[in-house]
């Protein structure tokens, strides 16, 4: 018996399939590459046009945030609760908690600005309004036993001091961080 030797033309047979194969097979690797870097440069632009136009649209909201924050400063300012609550029939105990509520409703009414300001401005914000909740608290507790009208007192003494050292510097973070923007 004879073993199987390939002839010269099933060599060339074999090779010339090969070749052919090849001939489809290289310009196709070809552009897949070329396609597939293509597409990662393009990936690769939209991000970057992602970021540089990311200030452009939050921008705006970072500026009302910081808009809301400034309005939030005013209203749970004591001097402007005791104008805005006050009522001429109400009771010290009555305006203590008409008072705190109000000061925690505006809290939570803005609590999602903190997302568009720096943490430190944020900590400020809540330390103005945890100090204003301890202020009307102390102020009851010191005139419990008077009237409406010495609890008003002593809040819109004890206010103005508050909004002098607390108040007064989240107001200026505010502005401070808003300038950042605009140099």
């Amino acid at each position: 018996m004879a073993i199987f030797e390939p002839s010269h033309h099933t060599t060339m047979t074999i090779l010339e399939t090969i070749l052919d194969i090849l001939k489809y097979i290289i310009p196709a690797v070809i552009v897949y590459l070329l396609i597939r870097q293509f597409m990662n440069q393009q990936l690769q632009l939209s991000a970057i046009q992602q970021k540089a136009n990311a200030p452009k649209e939050t921008l705006p909201l970072r500026l009302q945030a910081y808009e809301r924050i400034m309005l939030l400063c005013e209203r749970i300012n004591l001097s402007s609760l005791i104008l805005r609550l006050n009522n001429p029939n109400m009771t010290a105990n009555a305006l203590k908690n008409a008072l705190m509520v109000s000061v925690q409703k505006e809290y939570e009414h803005n609590l999602t600005q903190q997302i568009y300001v720096s943490g430190q401005l944020w900590d400020m914000v809540e330390l103005l309004k945890d100090n204003t909740l301890s202020v009307i608290t102390s102020a009851y507790i010191d005139t419990e036993r008077q009237d409406i009208e010495a609890f008003a007192n002593a809040l819109y003494q004890r206010g103005s001091e508050l909004d002098q050292k607390i108040g007064d510097k989240v107001k200026a973070a505010v502005r401070k961080e808003v300038e950042l923007y605009f140099q």
